[in-house]
């Protein structure tokens, strides 16, 4: 059944629970883009830590366990911040757009989704990086699906490569890939698959890529995901695009 199919996550779900003091529920959603999610918006009025998978994955066990160990990293740090874009920097990805060929109602509909998407990204892959190294160093018993996750991650990532210059603006860009390139070398440090960096190694991605993996991994365990993601701003030169707001 494929309730048992994430046995493997079972300490890592035993211990979101014993931090927030609310039941593990995970659920299955075949309409998912992404592999997982955890509603963290429901928390507060749900009084349970839903966690949407879609079954048709094979990498369900590591999916669960990262999902609680996001859990775990949300209650230990107790931050209230959105990231936000930068008053003027929408308009201004608006024009960018717009001088890339795009009509003006166009240029709206892609400015959103992109930036959306880029901030999105930014919040989320340096402490995805934490997480996977942290999952793999304190529990083996999901290596073997870690690598298999990991793997498919970083085989879709390569898709970014492939993105026409020539339809989105530069920094845009250049930013998912970078990150995307992050991923791909933490990967290659932790599960000594030195192949999976290659393609973006290619393309000229090392440095920045280097960096970035170690703007996370010279912090400490307990460094803030706010903290992780702001050294990410100065280094990919995102600081006029991307800000933090209270909530």
């Amino acid at each position: 059944m494929i309730e048992n199919n994430y046995k493997q996550a079972a300490r890592l779900i035993q211990a979101a629970e014993t931090i927030s003091k609310l039941p593990v529920r995970v659920s299955w959603d075949d309409t998912l883009q992404v592999g997982a999610k955890l509603h963290l918006s429901e928390i507060e009025w749900a009084k349970q830590l839903r966690i949407s998978v879609n079954p048709k994955r094979q990498d369900i066990p590591y999916l669960v366990a990262s999902q609680c160990a996001v859990a775990i990293r949300f209650f230990q740090q107790q931050e209230e911040k959105q990231l936000i874009s930068v008053k003027g920097s929408r308009e201004k990805t608006v024009n960018e757009y717009i001088e890339l060929g795009y009509s003006p109602e166009e240029a709206e509909i892609m400015a959103q989704k992109t930036v959306s998407g880029i901030g999105d990204q930014l919040r989320g892959m340096p402490s995805q990086i934490v997480v996977t190294t942290w999952l793999y160093r304190d529990y083996p018993e999901l290596r073997e699906n870690q690598l298999l996750h990991c793997t498919r991650e970083v085989e879709t990532s390569y898709a970014s490569l492939t993105m026409p210059k020539a339809k989105f603006p530069q920094w845009l860009l250049i930013s998912h890939q970078a990150m995307n390139g992050a991923f791909a070398l933490a990967t290659d440090y932790l599960l000594e698959r030195n192949d999976l960096f290659e393609p973006f190694k290619k393309e000229g991605f090392e440095t920045i890529c280097t960096g970035l993996v170690g703007d996370v991994i010279s912090g400490k365990p307990d460094t803030p995901d706010t903290d992780l993601v702001d050294k990410w701003l100065k280094r990919l030169e995102l600081t006029d695009r991307f800000e933090w707001k209270a909530l």
